[in-house]
């Protein structure tokens, strides 16, 4: 277990300890995909474990972007993380390989005690991944701050701008002190997305998410400035938002470092709807009337 201020260090292959952890059905499993445009993009997908030391499978029971972009762009950041504390994680770099619409794998989920209690849906797809790099497991420490300070924070960091991006749901689950928060970014180094846990990154106000730079510090620093970001938020009735935008650099208060992004796109990944909510898509007024032929 490497020290919680260093980076971490990646292997080639999974441990049998690590192929133990992914197992558990209650736990937050996130994949991190590369979209057209060269942004990061999560999703929360509960089917998905380790099979064996190089590869992971996770199942398909509603249509995402996700499952439109590996297609494209096999490069993953694949995410685990324990439901309870003290909270452990392991993160992962994989490459889509192909997809199953049969199968143990697609069996075992539907089989599981996540899905079996679910009467209309079910996986009818199961993606292949094959593991490029893992980390060891990781302790995630809680990284809080002083409360003047996370005030003096919001008072300088406000946007004041009279658009609301984040919507009333939205607004909630980034503002909510207990609930799942993690944010995605692309490593420049290989072109694949890594996730970092978050608890307390938070809503400044409806257009602008920050967070502490202090638990995992090494891991923030390395994202690169003004970078795309994705940010998940998600509480634990499975309402979650996806928030997509720029992330501006550390800044400073007290001595203490925190990050800014600036809002740009939001998307719902919430059954029984998925898609963007944030810019709202335009579309033409239905035509009633037709002009008479000259």
């Amino acid at each position: 277990m490497q020290n919680k201020d260093e980076l971490p260090q990646w292997s080639s292959e999974l441990s049998e300890e690590i192929i133990k952890f992914t197992q558990p059905d209650i736990m937050v499993k996130l994949i991190a995909t590369v979209d057209p445009r060269n942004w990061p993009h999560i999703t929360m997908i509960s089917s998905n474990r380790a099979i064996s030391k190089d590869q992971i499978v996770w199942g398909q029971f509603t249509k995402g972007l996700s499952k439109e972009y590996v297609l494209n762009n096999p490069k993953q950041g694949i995410f685990y993380m324990t439901a309870e504390t003290p909270f452990k994680f392991i993160q992962i770099k994989a490459d889509f390989s192909h997809t199953k619409a049969e199968g143990e794998e697609l069996e075992y989920f539907n089989d599981s005690d996540f899905m079996r209690y679910f009467t209309y849906v079910n996986v009818y797809k199961v993606f292949y991944n094959k593991v490029v790099a893992v980390t060891s497991i990781r302790d995630l420490p809680f990284g809080g701050i002083p409360k003047k300070v996370v005030r003096e924070i919001k008072k300088t960091a406000k946007t004041g701008l009279d658009e609301k991006r984040l919507n009333v749901i939205g607004y909630k689950l980034f503002t909510n002190p207990i609930g799942i928060r993690a944010l995605a970014y692309i490593d420049p180094a290989d072109g694949y997305p890594i996730i970092i846990p978050h608890l307390q990154l938070e809503a400044v106000d409806h257009n602008r998410l920050y967070f502490p730079i202090v638990a995992l510090k090494e891991d923030f620093l390395k994202i690169p400035v003004n970078s795309k970001v994705a940010v998940i938020g998600a509480n634990f009735d499975m309402a979650n938002q996806i928030v997509k935008g720029t992330y501006t650099g550390p800044q400073k208060v007290d001595d203490v470092e925190y990050g800014l992004i600036d809002i740009e796109e939001i998307y719902n990944s919430s059954p029984p709807i998925t898609g963007k909510i944030y810019p709202e898509i335009e579309t033409r007024p239905k035509v009633t009337h037709f002009p008479k032929e000259l």
